[in-house]
């Protein structure tokens, strides 16, 4: 078995000359709920925030440095937000920001090897490492969402009409004053209609912004000649 390691901001950590002590957990998190007392009930009702709410967490990675030159670089490397990878699960990356101080010591009077504790505060949801997109040119098309929570995808639209509509059977989406020909990007995550230029159209939309369910989802529309879909998709 290889040697438990991280990648921060896209710098792996063996790189820098740094080492896991050991393994860092793989975490599933906290769905986020409100407990309430029901005057007299036994126990307490469970209400949740959402669908697929949760709670961000800490991941504490104990590192160890060989050189005790290296530990000033390390200092500068490891600190702000960014994108986190544990060798646990070398496919996923997820946003996090490192919190709290870092403090290296030496580990040995005989080894430069200096020890310490990084704290990395950890958005709940992860990311493919690599982002894929899928094409669709007709409608009816399936759309399969393989990550465990809803995504909300970001849809590159080639119109051929003035107006376009896409709807999931859930959700619809209708944006009209476009060119037939030129294409747009339609943003569920930050719910924003724009042309390739990034000027905005989002006053041209009506309905609701598409998001794809975990699983199958079944695309419908018109007046589109393609969409390439970049599906956001997210894990536990």
């Amino acid at each position: 078995m290889g040697k438990s390691f991280f990648i921060w901001n896209d710098i792996d950590c063996r790189s820098m000359g740094v080492t896991l002590a050991g393994p860092v957990p793989i975490v599933r998190p906290e769905e986020r709920v409100k407990h309430v007392e029901i005057p007299g009930r036994s126990g307490d009702l469970t209400q949740t925030e959402g669908d697929d709410i949760y709670n961000s967490y800490i991941q504490t990675a104990t590192i160890q440095v060989k050189g005790g030159y290296r530990v000033r670089d390390v200092y500068k490397w490891l600190r702000g937000s960014g994108y986190v990878t544990f060798s646990g699960e070398p496919d996923r990356k997820q946003p996090a920001r490192i919190i709290g101080a870092i403090t290296l010591d030496k580990h040995s009077h005989n080894m430069d090897i200096w020890t310490g504790e990084v704290q990395f505060y950890c958005q709940p949801l992860k990311e493919k490492m690599i982002s894929e997109t899928v094409e669709i040119t007709s409608s009816g098309s399936t759309v399969v969402n393989s990550g465990d929570v809803i995504s909300k995808p970001s849809l590159k639209v080639t119109a051929s009409s003035s107006s376009i509509m896409l709807s999931t059977g859930k959700d619809t989406i209708i944006v009209t004053g476009l060119t037939s020909g030129s294409k747009y990007i339609i943003d569920s995550d930050i719910m924003e209609v724009t042309d390739m230029e990034g000027n905005p159209l989002t006053k041209n939309a009506t309905g609701t912004f598409l998001v794809l369910l975990p699983g199958e989802n079944i695309i419908t529309g018109s007046g589109w000649s393609k969409v390439v879909i970049y599906r956001r998709e997210r894990f536990l």
